[in-house]
Parts: structure tokens; C-alpha cells; sequence
């Protein structure tokens, strides 16, 4: 069946001006408005959902965005979502998109057919300028991990990435650890940005050396610290004393890394992570421990007040963070009590 994303990829119209012939607003031309009407009957479009709408009738439903199903992260603020939907008596409608154009058209489908009373985005790929032009205002959107820029724009619920990395980072120092290296997220990711950010803040309210760090960047999988970590470790530079990964998932990996050259943490190298999933509390791992699920809870209510009240503006909320400590970062001296075989993870 055709989408409004294919109606404009055959009119070369904006999804605004499809929808104001769809709506039948009379601020578009006439020979515009049978140029949209010809391709709707020719791709066979049928806005069904979109009619019901416009009666004044709600879908009753939440629409979620995510960019994968495999990430620990996502699950956890699926659940919180889910509460709160279920608290407000909504459903949800789920969608996954593995690319650009795959977002765009999830989006659209979420959106401008009318399946959804209201959006909840995480880490999306697109820009507040191009979500707005895609969604027109049809309804709310509340984003989730998403750049600064966004907040004039949109209602967003952010991870306080800065101070949580920086808690991390200080927690190091503390115990006398300066070389330090860093496993971060790709360049351009905003989570990633904040916590480098953080990382150096620590240093410098440390009267420290940040240039001494070592950083390297990877993709926040599994597969990617490991990877890095092996060249890393291949390369024959010095061991650091402590590795700080920008979430579990590289942590983990670079902790395979590090064993597998028959290393030990925290014997030869502390370790910590970001996210403090189920995963880190299992391996033992210290790691900045993120309200998962409150955070999908409150984007959640915050989408779910916007359906009835949409005016108004926008809305910027911040989760804290705190640091849980555990066996990857308590080498033998720092606890008396406690055996060195017992330690290493």
C-alpha cells in the first residue's frame, strides 16, 4: 500500500503541502492541489487513518522510534514507556529502523497517516529542523537523548552524560589512576560529546593533564570495543591503568579484549562502563548507573500531556546519574577484607 511518503516523492511536494490538500485547507493552488489528488489516486493512497483524525476521533495510541531491539538500554526505556501508556490507558505501536530514509518514512507513516496520537524518538539521526517539517505539527513528538538544538523545538528527556562521566572519571582520579583511556562513541553522537565532555571537566577540576588521556573512538557495540581494544592492546603501547567506555556494551567487549592478552581486571587495569545494564551488574562491572526506565516513563507522560495540550513551550527534562561501584575498579589494596582471587572478573 502507498504511503504520504510516496505521494511526496511523486509530487515532489513538502509533506505540509500534501496534507493541506489532504485537509483541504484552501492555501494551495488548484493546479497544486490536482496534481496531489491525481497521485493519490494513481499510487492508490488511502488515508484512512488520517480521515478518522481529522473527525476528531484519537488513535488511543502512543508511537515509539527506536533505532534497534538489541540494546539492553532500549529495553529498559521500552518498559518505562509501557508503563506509563498503560497508566494513561494507550497502546503502544513500536517501530525499528536500521537507516535515513527508513526513519523518514517510519516517521511519516507514525505521524501524518494518523496511526498515533502523539511520538516518542530515541537517539534519532535527523535533526529538529527535519523532524519538524516531516511531522508538520500533526503531533506531538517528545525526544529522547537528542542534541541540544532540539529543545526549542521539541519537549526532549536527556541523561545528565556530563556529570555522570565526569562522577566516573573523578572516582579515578581519587584513587590515584591518571592514565587513563577512553573508549567513546562515535564523534558526532551528542551522548558521546557530553561524556568526553565530562571526562575533561574531571581533569581539569582535578588540576590534571587532560592531554594525557588517551581516546578511542568505536560504535558503542560489543563487537567495537573488543575490536578496538585488540588493536589497542596490538599495537604495543603501554597498558593503561583504567579504561573508561562510553557504555557497557564496549566496556565488555574490551574487557574480552583484555583478558584474552591475559590481563586481568582489576588486577592490571581498572574498568568502567555507562548505562549500568543488567550485563555490568552480572560481569561485576562498575559503571555510571542510568534510571533506564524512568526515563522512558517521563518522555512517556510528557508526549501524553502534549496530546491534549499541545501549545506551549517546550519542555527540557534531566535524569540524573550516579556511579556503581563494583568488582571491575577494587583492585586487592583498596579492600583489606577482601582475597585477591576473588577479584578479578
Amino acid at each position: 500500500m502507498a504511503t504520504l511518503y510516496d505521494v511526496c516523492k511523486k509530487t515532489g511536494f513538502s509533506t505540509a503541502t500534501i496534507s493541506r490538500v489532504l485537509n483541504r485547507k484552501d492555501v494551495v493552488t488548484e493546479k497544486t492541489r490536482q496534481i496531489v489528488l491525481d497521485a493519490v489516486k494513481e499510487l492508490n493512497y488511502r488515508p484512512k487513518p488520517a480521515a478518522r483524525m481529522l473527525a476528531g476521533h484519537k488513535t488511543e495510541t502512543l508511537g515509539v522510534i527506536f533505532p534497534e531491539i538489541d540494546n539492553g538500554f532500549y529495553v529498559q526505556v521500552l518498559r518505562g514507556i509501557d508503563n506509563a501508556a498503560k497508566e494513561a490507558g494507550l497502546h503502544l505501536l513500536v517501530s525499528f529502523y536500521h537507516d535515513k530514509a527508513g526513519l523518514k518514512e517510519t516517521l511519516l507513516s507514525l505521524a501524518l497517516d494518523g496511526r498515533s496520537d502523539a511520538i516518542v524518538m530515541i537517539n534519532i539521526d535527523l535533526s529538529d529542523r527535519q523532524v519538524k517539517k516531516l511531522v508538520n505539527d500533526t503531533v506531538p513528538v517528545v525526544m529522547i537523548g537528542h542534541s541540544a538544538e532540539t529543545s526549542a523545538t521539541f519537549d526532549v528527556v536527556e541523561i545528565d552524560n556530563t556529570n555522570g562521566a565526569a562522577s566516573a572519571v573523578t572516582y579515578l582520579l581519587n584513587k590515584g589512576i591518571e592514565n587513563i583511556l577512553l573508549l567513546t562513541g562515535p564523534a558526532d553522537n551528542f551522548d558521546s560529546i557530553q561524556r568526553l565532555n565530562g571526562a575533561k571537566l574531571a581533569f581539569e577540576d582535578a588540576g590534571k593533564d587532560f592531554s594525557t588521556v588517551t581516546i578511542i573512538e568505536s560504535n558503542f557495540t560489543y563487537e567495537g570495543g573488543m575490536e578496538q581494544m585488540t588493536d589497542y592492546l596490538e599495537s604495543g603501547k603501554s597498558l593503561p591503568e583504567a579504561i573508561f567506555a562510553f557504555n557497557d556494551r564496549m566496556a565488555l567487549g574490551a574487557l574480552e579484549a583484555v583478558k584474552a592478552k591475559g590481563y586481568t581486571v582489576p588486577g592490571d587495569l581498572a574498568l568502567i562502563g555507562f548505562d549500568d545494564t543488567e550485563s555490568a551488574l552480572y560481569a561485576g562491572l562498575t559503571s555510571v548507573q542510568v534510571p533506564m526506565m524512568d526515563i522512558g516513563y517521563e518522555a512517556a507522560n510528557l508526549a501524553i500531556r502534549r496530546i491534549d495540550a499541545q501549545k506551549g513551550n517546550p519542555s527540557t527534562l534531566t535524569i540524573t546519574t550516579s556511579l556503581s561501584v563494583r568488582n571491575s575498579t577494587q583492585r586487592p589494596q583498596d579492600d583489606a577484607g577482601r582475597s585477591p582471587s576473588n577479584c578479578g572478573i
